[in-house]
């Protein structure tokens, strides 16, 4: 992508992080052994590298280098959950601080209405980028919701053609952590209030307190941890995952750490951590 077509700002905030996934994105796409095909990540990774202060860029670069494995196998779990519960009968699906996601333009979907649910200045940057590129959206339609997870984002959902008498897939990748307590919990109750009887869930867990102290030395350790590491907040915490259950979800585990093996991209630097995947009673 030519740089003088990129847009004039790149995401702010959070919306570093998703220019980190799309690194990672961009590196197993170009892989022999990839475990998914994503087109659109390396122009979005072009887009930014355009607009990004020089100073900012070797330590987006030293952050993906350590959470690459976590990155990649995180983003195959959610493409095969994406594309299962679509089969099974979820013809919507609402992706939440969805980034620099291009689900609904990779994934075979032609059957589900995917809603894209970010922030405006996300998706000013994230579809001139897509437009350029001449993406065309491979799920039945894409509708992006210009909405604030911390606000009341059901809301804007809601006021969409968003149906919530449909069963729905929900994606809370990666965002849950950059959330208070309170504020994941708010999240997790407006999408239960929105969902028909089985709708399925997505987000990633952890029952510990904190970071794993192997995690915690790793990611400090890295160039520009303390502007990354600032921002996030916890999510649901302790205890988070039964709260989950408790609110008319049936869930299931599947630990982070069975999934590099199985995909072929065993890494202990980042240990710890489930996948929760969950079904509306």
């Amino acid at each position: 992508m030519d740089a003088s077509a990129a847009p004039t700002k790149a995401p702010a905030g959070a919306g570093v992080t998703a220019v980190a996934v799309a690194m990672a994105r961009a590196t197993e796409t170009g892989r022999a052994d990839r475990m998914f095909h994503d087109p659109y990540a390396q122009p979005f990774v072009d887009a930014a590298r355009a607009v990004l202060d020089a100073d900012e860029w070797p330590s987006l670069v030293a952050w993906v280098d350590l959470f690459y494995s976590r990155g990649v196998v995180r983003t195959r779990f959610i493409d095969d959950f994406v594309s299962e519960a679509a089969a099974g009968g979820c013809g919507q699906v609402v992706i939440l601080g969805a980034g620099l996601d291009a689900r609904a333009f990779r994934l075979p979907l032609p059957e589900a209405d995917v809603f894209e649910v970010d922030t405006p200045s996300v998706f000013g940057f994230k579809d001139k980028v897509l437009a350029d590129a001449g993406a065309r959206p491979t799920a039945r339609s894409r509708t992006a919701v210009y909405a604030d997870l911390r606000e009341d984002f059901a809301a804007r959902l809601a006021g969409s053609t968003f149906d919530p008498g449909r069963p729905t897939a929900w994606v809370a990748e990666g965002v849950l952590p950059y959330l208070t307590a309170e504020q994941a919990r708010q999240v997790i109750t407006d999408v239960g209030r929105l969902s028909a009887p089985g709708s399925r869930l997505v987000f990633e867990h952890s029952d510990k307190p904190g970071p794993d102290p192997r995690a915690a030395t790793a990611a400090l350790s890295t160039p520009g941890a303390n502007r990354i590491s600032a921002m996030v907040r916890g999510g649901l915490g302790p205890g988070g995952r039964d709260w989950v259950a408790g609110q008319g979800w049936t869930i299931h585990v599947t630990e982070r750490g069975d999934l590099g093996p199985r995909y072929g991209r065993p890494d202990d630097r980042l240990p710890g951590g489930q996948f929760i995947t969950a079904t509306r009673d």
